[in-house]
């Protein structure tokens, strides 16, 4: 995974949109080291946002238009704001779209308990 240099919270917001996005657009495309070098992104800045005391900050992005955005969010967020979270989930697996079915397996899969290590990091 590579190291990146965040400045502070504004930033880290901003470069989880931009990863959430990437990641999206190279699962689609079939580009398995770009999706992957952005969900090590994500996964940095989750990680950054912790200890910076500011995960719920991802709240922002239940109400983006880009729906990885919003699921990689919820997901994230999970430990936080397990209601809500789901709610954004479920909307995404109504949608009956891409990310649909993923939006379905991490609530049955956070449901049944083997996401809570996942998730907590």
């Amino acid at each position: 995974m590579e190291t990146m240099k965040i400045e502070n919270v504004d930033e880290a917001l901003c470069l989880f949109e931009e990863a959430a996005i990437k990641q999206e657009e190279a699962v689609r495309s079939g580009k398995s080291k770009i999706a992957n070098r952005n969900y090590d992104k994500i996964k940095s800045i989750v990680i950054f946002l912790k200890n910076n005391k500011s995960l719920g900050r991802l709240a922002v992005y239940y109400v983006h238009p880009n729906l990885s955005v919003r699921a990689w969010a919820a997901s994230y967020l999970l430990p936080l704001y397990e209601k809500e979270s789901i709610r954004v989930l479920k909307e995404i697996v109504n949608m009956k779209t891409f990310g649909s079915l993923d939006a379905e397996m991490t609530i049955k899969e956070w449901k049944n308990g083997n996401l809570r290590n996942f998730y907590t990091l």
